[in-house]
């Protein structure tokens, strides 16, 4: 019997409707590999596609001197648009998660940190 779900491909679209510029990466590739993320300035977005039903795993970096960090899990059958403020609300509870904490559909905020490491881009 043929499965009724089947995989396709969703949209994810980030929009920075903050002040700051923000930085989107895979969280595996977070602080190694600076090839692999996107640096979105105010009122910018970036659309990602992704697998339906497959978990995602995203760092999201904002901050001029000190970076505040969420780390972001994304699992979706629809397409979702999510504004980069709503994911630092102050209403967002600070909290860890087991990781292999998965949401059943759209966007969680599973952790927010500081990092205090300075960036050497900086001119």
């Amino acid at each position: 019997m043929p499965s009724l779900v089947q995989e396709y491909e969703i949209l994810l679209d980030f929009t920075n409707d903050t002040s700051e510029p923000v930085t989107i990466q895979l969280q595996r590739d977070y602080g190694r590999n600076t090839n692999a993320l996107v640096m979105l300035h105010p009122s910018e977005s970036v659309t990602l596609i992704l697998n339906s039903g497959s978990v995602y795993r995203y760092a999201i970096k904002t901050g001029p001197n000190v970076y505040k960090v969420a780390n972001v899990i994304a699992r979706s059958w629809r397409d979702i648009h999510c504004n980069v403020s709503r994911l630092f609300a102050t209403d967002v509870p600070l909290r860890v998660t087991n990781t292999s904490f998965n949401p059943v559909e759209g966007v969680v905020v599973d952790r927010i940190w500081r990092d205090h490491r300075t960036c050497c881009c900086n001119d």
